[in-house]
């Protein structure tokens, strides 16, 4: 059976070392560059998984939300949270990857050929595997996926921002948020999302922490679901990223693609992709009610509300992974969680569309 993957990111090249006989077609002509996501996983989730602790750059177990106006909410992290070598982990990926050509961008897909800019034509093959990130050239015909523009860059700061801090303003992220992570002692991993004009949104906020960068702005498409309602249509089966397989409330989606390559991998080996459908509905489903809650937090900022309410609280994050269940737990812990219930309800009367989300 022949079989092709495009991409040689986490979910591509996760297929492609279990399913050895896959040809890997990149369009880059090196693994793991040029980067593009901060690189945070939940550490249990990691540890499950099988990523090496030699790729863990750093471990945090504190969680900050603010508005970088006075208002914050911490959350203690069950478990902690890992920052990890992200080419490190796709270039441990690809040495047990035999079969990978780098340098080669797949401009064209016809029965069950792949065509490449040089003007080659390879093929035919059984499956393509999808696994081409947030760029979606292909993938996107299957469905849509929100997609927003990221950057991101490395700064020396002597502000005291330990951990991890996510930053709800409205100045400086309409439609997401922004983020500060410490790298090391006095250097922070600042960046943002949002619709447009990240560059000078960026610098705002490097500014307002008065950083100075050491290494050049990164970063790229910052996917905030819905996952498709079906990842396997005939020869064609989308992984990771491609797949939509990413947490809405925050765009991560390592460790999910990490997953998915490897059951797409499973599901092929035994001929039958459906397989895959199947191993990855109850996560599917699990992503679409946490694009719901991102609608419902972001679409009308009642993110901004919560802050407001809940300033000052402490809790614990029961599953970095599973941010509707942390969101929930903090909820009803505190008292004040009802008028933030009373402020969602008001909100959902109105807009029922976000509930055919799930």
């Amino acid at each position: 059976m022949r079989v092709a993957v495009i991409g040689a990111g986490p979910a591509g090249l996760a297929f492609a070392s279990r399913y050895r006989d896959a040809e890997v077609f990149e369009e880059h002509t090196e693994v793991g560059l040029p980067r593009h996501c901060t690189s945070l996983v939940s550490a249990s989730s990691a540890d499950r998984i099988g990523i090496p602790r030699s790729l863990v750059v750093a471990k945090y177990n504190q969680l900050t939300v603010t508005d970088l106006g006075g208002r914050l909410i911490r959350f203690r992290i069950k478990g902690g949270v890992y920052l990890i070598d992200r080419p490190g982990l796709e270039q441990s990926l690809a040495s047990y990857v035999p079969r990978l050509n780098l340098g080669r961008k797949v401009v064209a897909l016809g029965r069950g050929y792949i065509y490449t800019a040089d003007g080659g034509r390879h093929g035919p093959y059984d499956y393509v595997i999808l696994a081409e990130g947030s760029v979606r050239r292909f993938s996107s015909r299957l469905g849509h996926v929100v997609r927003l523009p990221g950057l991101q860059v490395d700064v020396k700061s002597g502000v005291d921002l330990p951990g991890i801090t996510v930053v709800y303003n409205q100045k400086l992220s309409k439609t997401y948020f922004s983020w500060i992570v410490e790298i090391e002692r006095g250097v922070y991993r600042v960046g943002l999302a949002d619709t447009c004009c990240v560059v000078e949104k960026l610098r705002k906020l490097v500014g307002l922490i008065r950083g100075s960068p050491v290494g050049k702005p990164f970063g790229g498409g910052v996917l905030a679901g819905p996952p498709l309602r079906r990842v396997a249509h005939g020869r064609y089966i989308a992984v990771g990223d491609a797949a939509g397989l990413v947490k809405p409330l925050s765009g991560g989606g390592i460790l999910l693609a990490l997953k998915s390559g490897g059951l797409a991998a499973r599901a092929v080996e035994k001929g039958d992709p459906q397989l895959y459908e199947a191993a990855t509905l109850s996560t599917r489903l699990r992503l679409r009610a946490a694009f719901a809650a991102f609608r419902l937090l972001y679409g009308m900022r009642l993110v901004d509300r919560a802050l407001a309410i809940l300033d000052g609280g402490d809790y614990v994050a029961v599953d970095y992974d599973d941010h509707v269940m942390t969101l929930a737990t903090a909820a009803l812990t505190d008292a004040r969680s009802l008028l933030v219930l009373r402020e969602a309800l008001r909100f959902l009367a109105g807009n029922r569309d976000v509930l055919h989300l799930l």
